[in-house]
């Protein structure tokens, strides 16, 4: 209850927390998706896939034209996940592998010029308005539980299942099935995986294809609420990519809890810190992440590499 001179009360204090704390993680669940992304990509490549964000952002936009013509929400996601599950496996085979052998260091501004492309490219076809996008889950007004005496909207608990959904569905992948344990072999040793009869071709490009589907389901969660742009993703992969290097770029587990972190510190630094604000965020990440690396290199949950002198 508000106490005299318009001062809120323990209560409600307890609960504007509790409404932040939940939409903190609703979208450190963007940013932890993406860093999945990123992470299945470095994993077995080596490389930081820059236009993940502008894949996802191309999949939105035909999330948007599918709904339009009349598809349900879920089944639309589902081809455009599709869709950027193409191009990103597109992007490893005709871009990524024949520089890769030839100039490694020249991948990385391959993929930004993948980036650019791509953003173009949206821009040509969709134009550079914004768009509306009907979210999956119920998000009117109405549309919110109680939790400890603070409204939860639905739409932001849901963000938050479908994190964890795609977390169990890649760890059963990546522990019971043939295709999982190949895809770790290759991300520890692609020679060695070569040599026992794994098709490190096919394998890379299921990854990247993988990737490429998981950014397009973290774009559609997020354009509900954002809104559909052209520039869509391209502040929530900055911070997934310093989630994903704050967790472990080889850790799909640090990825999740770097994102997580991610999020819930831009709500805190949003709702408490007012000298610093929703202005600050991007300094004060990069702030963080510098002293994590400065103490543990490899991140919170990446493997140390050790080398034999």
């Amino acid at each position: 209850r508000p106490h005299q001179g318009g001062v809120p009360g323990g209560d409600e204090l307890m609960s504007l927390f509790i409404e932040r704390m939940v939409n903190g993680l609703a979208d450190g669940s963007i940013y932890a998706l993406l860093a999945l992304a990123l992470v299945v990509v470095f994993r077995s490549t080596g490389q930081l896939n820059f236009a993940q964000g502008e894949i996802g952002t191309f999949g939105a936009f035909v999330v948007s034209t599918l709904t339009l013509s009349g598809l349900p929400v879920w089944l639309s996601i589902v081809i455009a996940m599709g869709v950027g599950f193409v191009i990103a496996a597109g992007v490893e085979r005709v871009v990524v592998r024949p520089i890769e052998h030839r100039n490694p260091g020249a991948v990385i501004v391959a993929l930004i010029g993948v980036f650019l492309a791509v953003n173009q490219f949206v821009a040509m076809i969709w134009g550079v308005d914004a768009r509306s996008l009907p979210s999956v889950f119920p998000d009117g007004a109405d549309d919110f539980v109680t939790i400890l005496g603070a409204p939860v909207r639905i739409a932001r608990l849901g963000t938050i299942g479908v994190l964890v959904v795609v977390l169990v569905l890649l760890w059963l992948m990546f522990t019971r099935t043939k295709v999982g344990l190949a895809m770790r072999a290759v991300a520890n040793n692609q020679e060695s995986s070569n040599l026992v009869g794994i098709r490190v071709g096919s394998i890379l490009v299921l990854g990247w294809g993988l990737a490429g589907a998981i950014g397009v389901l973290a774009a559609a969660m997020l354009a509900p609420s954002a809104g559909l742009t052209g520039t869509l993703m391209l502040g929530p992969f900055l911070l997934a990519s310093v989630a994903a290097v704050l967790g472990g770029l080889d850790s799909p587990v640090g990825a999740v809890v770097g994102g997580l972190i991610i999020g819930v510190t831009e709500a805190v630094i949003v709702g408490y810190v007012d000298f610093l604000g929703a202005d600050m965020l991007f300094p004060v990440m990069l702030v963080i992440l510098l002293g994590v690396l400065l103490l543990r290199p490899a991140g919170l949950f990446g493997s140390e590499r050790v080398e034999r002198v």
